[in-house]
């Protein structure tokens, strides 16, 4: 079975039509909820998806309720989080020049020795390579 790295951006596409490539995403997270594909994250990616939705409240695009329906709905996708080395972290993110935040789902992808799939175009620019799937290219 196929196995990706998942980061935020591509879970909250997934659960706003609104975001861009949100169709992408969603195949990304049927695909999984199907048994078709194994997606493995990190211990911060609830948070990034509870800030991106609080974010998206305060700009006004959601209502509170419809900020709680869509963190439901993220909780029912029960995504695997795996610990990953600061160290790796660290590393990867002076590398590439990108957020410790980036830099951990790919420290995970690299342990894991699989592909992270992403909506953030910026981080398949610094990182290149196989190691970053755009989540436009998903089958």
């Amino acid at each position: 079975m196929r196995r990706l790295v998942i980061d935020a951006s591509v879970v909250v596409a997934s659960l706003r039509t609104e975001e861009a490539y949100n169709e992408k995403a969603w195949g990304v997270i049927s695909d999984f909820l199907r048994g078709e594909l194994e997606l493995l994250s990190i211990p911060l990616l609830p948070f990034e998806v509870t800030n991106a939705i609080w974010k998206a409240t305060m700009r006004g695009g959601l209502s509170r309720e419809e900020a709680l329906d869509l963190l439901r709905e993220f909780e029912r996708f029960n995504l695997p989080l795996r610990e990953i080395s600061f160290e790796k972290a660290l590393e990867l993110a002076s590398t590439h020049n990108i957020s410790a935040y980036d830099a951990s789902y790919l420290a995970l992808a690299e342990a894991e020795g699989v592909p992270l799939i992403t909506a953030d175009k910026r981080l398949c620019n610094a990182v290149g390579g196989d190691r970053v799937m755009w989540v436009g290219d998903y089958r």
